[in-house]
């Protein structure tokens, strides 16, 4: 390739003229640089796009259109859960576009990315939070390479060195004693959402199970329950030109999130109380009242705000004497109790919906340290004569020699 010395302003450039099969709207156009080398360095670069298909306009393109358009590729044609499309939109607004946004596709390089994770921190960015933007700005700049706007991932590299980092421990399990799970429910008794209380503790159920539970769900006569479907909401701000429900009814995440549970006779009790107060929190709704079978409603009979039952989940805590937990922990609760009854680990699996025994293993096993001590004791049993047996003869007993020295 041949480059042409130019004179701007007192300056010498150097220009490439680019090949007509290269100008994609039929225009000449050309890359300039201050040396030979570089403005050849050009040419080659864009002759290598041109080769791998890419879009050479593309590249001009600031991060912040991109992800506009990513956005509204992935909010239609994505494949993926309202909720999640909120998670991405709100990570994108708030962290990636205030410190990215101004930079073009084609200078966005690993250093950037390195410089973009530091700023997150910097900023005060909780680990996980920087982790999940993070991953949000890979998977979109994977979408601009399938679409031929970039040639590689600038920040898939990260990702390599991350899988290197060692896994870091996981936090301590937190649950209530079955003392304390006794004074919890006493302290509930009468509560509004009593039922979702002891349904949690009983069963162990997901939050998003306990609110997606309809009534048709519940055959008390079987004191059975089934789980066919859970609730889902955002908890990031919503786009005020996005009409839809801030919540949806999902099927279960895995094949053994749906499952049946067999309930105890209090629960059943429960629920028969709660049924009976939401019919009268109807009549009192009259046509204010929006019927979607669910079993825990706001007092208008639409789905309850998580957010709302956390608080007023600590406030009954509070009151009760109990250290500060999370919903989530009830779920906890409801295994340790069972492990401390000596359920085995598969059917606590399976109550719980995991996907293998090895995720219960994985989060209870140090719950079931009794059972290694079981063991060692059951051992002794076996052999616990040795000690009293006669001594072992030695007359057949043959002695090696011992091996020789070398000289």
């Amino acid at each position: 390739m041949k480059a042409f010395k130019v004179k701007r302003g007192g300056d010498t450039y150097y220009r490439v003229e680019l090949p007509q099969r290269l100008c994609y709207d039929g225009k000449r156009h050309s890359v300039m640089g201050k040396s030979r080398s570089e403005a050849v360095a050009k040419a080659e670069e864009e002759f290598r796009r041109w080769e791998r298909g890419l879009d050479r306009n593309a590249g001009e393109k600031t991060l912040a259109e991109f992800l506009g358009e990513f956005l509204a590729y992935y909010k239609q044609d994505g494949g993926i859960a309202p909720s999640t499309y909120q998670d991405y939109r709100y990570h994108i607004e708030s962290h990636i576009v205030p410190l990215l946004g101004k930079v073009t596709l084609k200078d966005l390089d690993p250093r950037r990315v390195d410089e973009f994770t530091r700023a997150l921190t910097a900023k005060g960015l909780a680990p996980r939070s920087s982790q999940y933007t993070y991953s949000v700005l890979r998977r979109a700049l994977q979408f601009a390479v399938d679409w031929k706007y970039i040639p590689a991932n600038p920040a898939s590299s990260r990702m390599r060195a991350a899988k290197r980092r060692p896994v870091r421990e996981l936090s301590k399990i937190r649950f209530l004693s079955a003392d304390e799970a006794r004074a919890f429910l006493r302290a509930v008794r009468g509560n509004r959402y009593e039922a979702l209380y002891v349904l949690a503790i009983t069963t162990g159920m997901r939050q998003g199970e306990l609110l997606g539970l309809q009534w048709p769900d519940v055959d008390f006569d079987a004191a059975k329950l089934t789980i066919f479907r859970s609730l889902h909401r955002t908890k990031r701000r919503r786009d005020p030109e996005d009409q839809a429900p801030w919540f949806e009814l999902r099927q279960p995440k895995t094949a053994g999130s749906r499952r049946t549970l067999e309930i105890p006779p209090v629960t059943v009790e429960a629920l028969r109380e709660h049924q009976v107060r939401q019919r009268q929190q109807r009549l009192l709704a009259d046509s204010s009242w929006q019927e979607q079978k669910l079993i825990f409603t706001t007092r208008v009979g639409t789905p309850v705000d998580t957010t709302n039952v956390l608080h007023q989940f600590q406030e009954i805590l509070k009151r009760a004497g109990i250290a500060k937990m999370r919903f989530y922990d009830l779920r906890h609760t409801h295994a340790s109790l069972l492990i401390a009854e000596g359920v085995h680990p598969k059917k606590i699996a399976e109550r719980l919906g995991h996907a293998s025994i090895k995720l219960t293993m994985d989060l209870y096993g140090h719950l079931f340290e009794g059972c290694d001590k079981e063991s060692a004791e059951r051992m002794q049993r076996i052999f616990g004569e040795r000690a009293d047996a006669s001594p072992v003869s030695t007359e057949n007993v043959v002695d090696f020699p011992s091996p020789r020295k070398r000289a």
